[in-house]
């Protein structure tokens, strides 16, 4: 079984061909704590987790996750972690690992097309898919070392090391809903409150209300709301928006 948590997609892209390519079944995180999935059947000798990387370590709902006791009593014999990034993992891998409470078979990184908007202009177009292609290469050879049970452990350097130190404890409080808001170009679709993971956005009078002080920040309503209308604040307004959907890559199965 597959595990994975995707904002944007890049993370589900990733869970999905390693999936395919080693005839496993992946599920959503998010939608396992949402209540709509209540149960799937994948490859029981086999646990795979699939995350982005935030601020060097996991999403809050990874790690909770991962140190349920329930999860860790149905690891299969061979665990591997993949971890899409924009750019560097950092010691990602050494917080997963702790959280999990055993050393994973495999504990790799992929670099996928940059998505935190708040942080910075998101990859689109030309640049996102040829990002993509390289990591299809990348993924196909995880998903052959998964087959064959290779053991692979991606080794951070001391700087990611220290990086990780002093990037992590910032997420928590940097994860913060008061600055997200809805423009007046809302169409009051709804998709944003249907697509958050953590259930922290409510229509209110056809309009999105954060109901939440804090989410995953996985930006999944300012880059997939069809009309641009969301932003955390004003560093969003001049910046554009990444969906890999939009690719024509999302719809993978």
């Amino acid at each position: 079984m597959i595990y994975y948590f995707s904002g944007t997609g890049n993370s589900r892209y990733a869970a999905e061909k390693i999936a395919r390519q080693t005839g496993d079944r992946c599920v959503d995180i998010a939608d396992i704590y949402r209540g709509k999935i209540k149960s799937v059947v994948g490859k029981t000798e086999v646990t795979g987790f699939v995350f982005p990387v935030y601020y060097g370590g996991m999403p809050e709902m990874v790690k909770r996750f991962v140190t349920n006791p329930e999860i860790k009593n149905k690891l299969g014999k061979y665990v591997f972690a993949v971890m899409t990034c924009g750019g560097n993992p950092q010691a990602a891998g050494l917080k997963f690992t702790r959280a999990l409470g055993r050393e994973p078979d495999l504990c790799a990184s992929v670099r996928m097309p940059d998505n935190y908007v708040i942080a910075y202009a998101p990859a689109t177009g030309k640049e996102a898919i040829a990002v993509l292609r390289k990591a299809d290469s990348k993924l196909s050879g995880f998903s052959d070392r998964i087959l064959n049970g290779e053991t692979y452990i991606m080794q951070p350097s001391v700087p990611q090391k220290i990086a990780s130190v002093f990037m992590y404890p910032l997420y928590e409080p940097f994860r913060t809903t008061m600055f997200y808001k809805a423009t007046d170009k809302c169409v009051h679709c709804g998709m944003c409150a249907a697509i958050c993971p953590d259930s922290a956005i409510k229509m209110v009078k056809g309009r999105p209300k954060w109901i939440k002080n804090k989410c995953q920040h996985c930006t999944a309503c300012i880059n997939r709301c069809p009309a641009e209308a969301i932003q955390f604040g004003r560093i969003t307004e001049n910046r554009g928006r990444y969906n890999i959907m939009k690719l024509g890559q999302g719809d993978t199965e």
